[in-house]
């Protein structure tokens, strides 16, 4: 059983695209976005995509999906050096993978693309090279403010199995898609500070100025909004 659900999470992570692989994104008659997996099982026992030699076909589902929204085809446009000049197209970003894939007006071919920035549905994410990990690797990140100080918004997302011998209320699905947000504060294009949806952690962060911030976080617990309007009214004071 480890076995398996190990290979299950490798097809996931190398898969590139949905619709085009073993695995298919659609909505279940709740309207729940689900994810659809294919596998087959040869004659050693040992998951195979060879169907000439399939003992037969299983199927697993999963609750969620790896990508950014629903459907994971979205309308957006991609920035890859000079900001002014945005390149139209449709956008599926896979949260596990950290991939953009691009579908181009009159082609449905499937591009891996790695801009500067980009958007979806009016939301706009930036790019950051971390080096942190010995090689350099590209991370997204949604603008939620940006002015002298940035407010960035980034997502993950992981898939959790689920153990069939312990009963659950979704018995139907054989795992999760679980997606973490972390918020991050950027002031002078310095490096990233961790930051919380709390009163107490925004005063840590921007301590220079909690004692103003302090009039208008009057509550323990932020929303987007509010952190974003936090994060704008420090700058009126630098």
């Amino acid at each position: 059983m480890v076995f398996r659900s190990a290979l299950l999470i490798g097809l996931l992570a190398t898969l590139r695209f949905a619709s085009y692989g073993q695995c298919v994104v659609s909505q279940d008659d709740q309207t729940r976005v689900i994810t659809t997996c294919t596998f087959y099982e040869a004659n050693d026992g040992l998951l195979m995509n060879r169907p000439d030699r399939i003992q037969g076909a299983s199927h697993v589902v999963y609750l969620g999906s790896q990508y950014f929204g629903y459907p994971i085809w979205q309308a957006g446009s991609l920035e890859m050096s000079d900001p002014k000049k945005s390149i139209p197209c449709r956008i599926a970003f896979n949260l596990v993978t950290n991939e953009i894939r691009c579908q181009f007006a009159g082609d449905s071919s499937a591009y891996a693309i790695l801009p500067d920035a980009f958007t979806i549905n009016g939301l706009r994410f930036v790019s950051r090279v971390n080096t942190q990990t010995g090689k350099a690797e590209r991370a997204y990140y949604m603008v939620l403010y940006a002015g002298k100080t940035r407010l960035l918004k980034q997502f993950k997302c992981s898939l959790r199995m689920r153990d069939k011998d312990v009963y659950t209320l979704d018995e139907a699905f054989n795992g999760e898609f679980v997606q973490q947000q972390t918020y991050y504060i950027q002031r002078n294009n310095g490096s990233l500070e961790p930051v919380t949806l709390s009163r107490k952690s925004v005063l840590d962060v921007l301590a220079d100025q909690a004692t103003i911030l302090k009039r208008i976080l009057t509550k323990k617990k932020l929303t987007d909004h509010e952190l974003a309007g936090a994060v704008a009214y420090y700058d009126g004071f630098r």
